[in-house]
């Protein structure tokens, strides 16, 4: 299992990773990303790319800061989420890269974890650990790993139907990257979710057990995540990528998987509280699929039971119905 010759050309070093954080536009958060960027127990590159956002104070604000413990680069267009980390790849200078949101943390041992990894498990093209999530002020630690030793393998069909790699926690060789075709510059949602599975696919990833970052959880609508719950889409382009995933594990390993909705409704049912958060906003056509999708849900609960009778009986135009109901209205608020 190999890829470019990057990938496994002797044991990864500090000096060859660098940590690139992106950043649109929100001063609130990005000292906190490269902060943690940069204090890790064994330090590396940190570069900051900026998409062209509208704060033209942000250099700045950053290099007040931090000074020359970092390098910023501004994109001179606006070159989108997806194609910001394309950027990324091009402004990096070392031969593996993490991608930080300005929104996210990494924890001290991040690094140090990923150096670690890539000892135990060589010539992958991408390593990555845990996550916890902080929304507010709570912070929700992954669950314990249900398998033996520090580290695995990811494997590719599973891969192919879930993304466990998240934002942030992650190193990728960028010469495999490259070889990938980069990031889905016009990808709506799952751009990450199409490197990773190309990487593991063709070069090999490996999971740490470690709880290595932190990803925020909000609702503001500068993010991309939010406007895509927001207008239902989220369901239909993850199908969408899933069926991506099988049909290139196809053509290039010759594994044969089907798409198993079914099975995916069962395990994964659809969040009757987001549904009914954004339902107002859902075109026509996405309220119908979207409807579809969660009257075939296994049902977690009685009142999500009961939402699937009212829906099967009244169409899916009931949803917009329902979601307008003072019992129901208070729970669509997102949390904070």
């Amino acid at each position: 299992m190999s890829g470019p010759e990057t990938c496994a050309s002797g044991e990864l070093r500090p000096e060859d990773i660098t940590i690139a954080v992106t950043v649109y536009s929100r001063r609130g958060f990005i000292l906190g990303a490269i902060r943690s960027a940069l204090d890790q127990t064994v330090p590396v590159k940190v570069i900051v790319v900026e998409d062209c956002g509208p704060d033209h104070g942000l250099r700045d604000f950053v290099n007040r800061e931090f000074g020359t413990r970092l390098d910023y680069y501004r994109n001179s267009i606006n070159r989108g989420l997806f194609d910001n980390w394309n950027a990324c790849l091009d402004y990096c200078h070392t031969p593996w890269i993490s991608i930080l949101h300005d929104d996210d943390l990494l924890r001290p041992c991040f690094i140090e974890t990923m150096l670690n990894l890539a000892k135990s498990a060589p010539g992958r093209a991408l390593y990555f650990g845990r996550s916890a999530v902080i929304s507010g002020d709570r912070v929700t630690r992954p669950p314990v790993v249900s398998w033996p030793g520090d580290w695995r393998d990811l494997d590719v069909g599973e891969l192919a139907d879930e993304n466990p790699v998240l934002f942030p926690g992650h190193i990728m060789n960028v010469e495999s990257a490259r070889a990938a075709g980069g990031f889905k510059a016009a990808s709506y949602f799952t751009g990450d979710w199409d490197m990773w599975f190309k990487l593991a696919l063709r070069f090999g990833a490996s999971l740490s057990a470690v709880d290595v970052a932190v990803g925020r959880s909000h609702f503001g609508m500068d993010r991309g995540t939010t406007r895509v719950e927001q207008k239902g889409w989220k369901w239909a382009l993850d199908n969408a990528q899933r069926k991506r995933n099988l049909a290139l594990l196809r053509r290039e390993k010759n594994i044969v998987i089907r798409f198993d909705r079914e099975k995916l409704l069962r395990t994964s049912p659809i969040p009757s509280l987001q549904l009914l958060r954004y339902v107002d906003e859902f075109s026509d056509r996405i309220l119908r699929y979207n409807a579809w999708l969660f009257v075939r849900s296994k049902p977690p609960h009685l009142m999500y039971a009961g939402l699937q009778w009212l829906v099967r009986l009244f169409g899916p135009q009931s949803l917009r119905f329902l979601a307008r109901l003072p019992m129901v209205n208070r729970f669509r608020a997102p949390a904070a």
